[in-house]
């Protein structure tokens, strides 16, 4: 087999995942296709005519890698902080919210027990025959 053979078939193996001479999941570029194939880094060169097509299709390839692989390191960590930050806002604001809730309960609650106060003095007192207050189980039902 020819050079140029070896180095198209050294890229469909790297293409396919399934490299001979190189780690599995290797970048493919000049230098990876001519480790598979067999020969040194750097023999795949520009400056050779015969060559053209097949740096164009190793470009092809690397191109189509970047695409398939996910988002590198970096933005998988710049990504976190700022779903962090986010998250960090949103639980400040629900804290907000939490305590206003709670203040309006408290201060529920502490009417409420005025209130009962007030109808127990009126009802010890008995002044509630002048405030017309009645009863729940002596109201008239329709």
């Amino acid at each position: 087999m020819s050079a140029l053979g070896n180095y198209i078939a050294a890229l469909q193996r790297l293409i396919a995942g399934k490299p001979q001479n190189v780690p599995k999941g290797s970048a493919i570029n000049k230098d990876t296709v001519a480790l598979e194939a067999g020969r040194k880094r750097g023999s795949i060169k520009k400056s050779r005519a015969g060559n053209a097509e097949l740096i164009a299709a190793i470009e092809a390839a690397a191109a189509a890698q970047q695409e398939k692989s996910g988002p590198t390191a970096a933005q998988d960590a710049t990504k976190q902080k700022a779903l962090k930050k986010a998250a960090q806002a949103q639980l400040g604001s629900l804290k907000e919210d939490y305590e206003l809730a709670l203040t309006r309960i408290a201060s529920l609650v502490h009417e409420n027990h005025i209130l009962k106060m007030q109808i127990k003095e009126l009802v010890e007192e008995k002044e509630w025959s002048k405030h017309k207050v009645v009863k729940m189980n002596e109201a008239k039902r329709p």
